[in-house]
């Protein structure tokens, strides 16, 4: 992913509301085959300014052999529901339902106990060269259209879509179109009569209830090549910052104080399952949240445009003396965050 997908990605999430940060970090990065193409700007993902981080090679110290996983641990064999894993991004399946690609329509019904909910979508097109696009509504308002594939998002307010605890509440994907992209560009094409699309909604959960997958057995795998920014290394961006985790706990919150730069993003990665919480000047701004060993990265906009202010109250200056802190929870191995700041800033 290069800077420009990067910023139309970050700059199409900035919009939603933060009033919940622990709501905003993903939980899984955009797979990379998924292009940052969209027809509007919708922001309704509550993984807001999640995408996946790019990657350079860097290797952090290793992990406390004797840290361990403190939820309870999944069965080896991970249920599915309509092709839905039962437990994904720190939630529970409740609901959901497939049908043929060509049905173009899949609706949910779900009668909520909470309104701390995940969206999830399938889409599984035979041709992989055919990109599918669709809109996906909640009790009728438009939460998100634009490129279909398998992923999930949070709308941050339930309620405001008429969502109601103990209310029935359904939730559509309707297949809009497909392209196929070549050399020549895109060129839009029928949609695929062959293939499968899916929705489910899924209940959030408390970590210490997640089933986590099994820890890998040995070492786990140092953190490379997924924790910089695109065309990136420490020798070659010197002005990037980076905060990482003490080696002898990982659980020990980590700080700085900074000369503030302007950022245009804050890139998190995570060896283990657990939750990592920026502050910038006291407020929080992301929370990173990992639910396996993958050390997927994930990604956070910055206060470029005053985005901070209007979401956070945060009103950030190009010199100020700012303390940063990252405030670990549950996790067991390495982590990192790097702060990233726009092109001729420092730290």
């Amino acid at each position: 992913m290069n800077l420009t997908d990067l910023t139309q990605v970050l700059d199409e999430r900035s919009h939603a509301a933060i009033e919940q940060a622990t709501h905003r970090a993903r939980l899984h990065g955009v797979r990379a085959k998924v292009r940052a193409r969209r027809r509007r700007r919708i922001a309704a993902w509550a993984t807001a300014g999640v995408v996946v981080a790019a990657t350079v090679t860097l290797v952090l110290p290793g992990v406390r052999p004797d840290l361990t996983p403190t939820p309870a641990v999944s069965p080896s064999s991970t249920p599915t529901v309509e092709g839905f894993p039962e437990y994904a991004n720190g939630a529970r399946v409740v609901a959901a339902r497939s049908v043929p690609l060509s049905t173009r329509r899949v609706e949910v019904t779900v009668v909520p106990t909470t309104l701390d909910l995940v969206i999830f979508t399938r889409c599984d097109a035979v041709d992989e060269d055919i990109t599918v696009e669709r809109t996906v509504h909640v009790a009728g308002r438009l939460v998100t259209e634009g490129t279909c594939h398998d992923g999930s998002l949070r709308p941050h307010d339930w309620a405001g879509l008429g969502v109601t605890v103990g209310q029935p509440a359904t939730v559509v994907l309707t297949v809009t179109g497909a392209y196929r992209s070549g050399d020549a560009g895109e060129m839009a094409v029928p949609v695929p009569e062959r293939g499968e699309v899916g929705i489910a909604i899924g209940e959030r959960m408390p970590f210490d209830r997640f089933p986590l997958p099994p820890r890998p057995a040995g070492t786990l795998n140092p953190l490379t090549e997924t924790d910089l920014p695109a065309g990136c290394s420490e020798a070659l961006c010197q002005n990037v910052i980076i905060l990482r985790s003490d080696p002898q706990d990982p659980t020990r919150p980590v700080s700085r104080e900074l000369t503030w730069p302007t950022l245009t993003s804050i890139d998190m990665v995570s060896q283990t399952p657990g939750l990592l919480r920026v502050r910038v000047a006291g407020v929080q701004v992301a929370v990173g949240e990992w639910w396996d060993y993958q050390a997927t990265g994930t990604a956070m906009y910055g206060d470029t445009g005053g985005q901070w202010k209007s979401d956070f109250d945060l009103d950030l200056h190009h010199g100020d003396r700012v303390r940063v802190e990252v405030v670990p929870e549950h996790v067991t191995g390495a982590w990192q965050i790097v702060l990233t700041p726009a092109v001729g800033d420092g730290g």
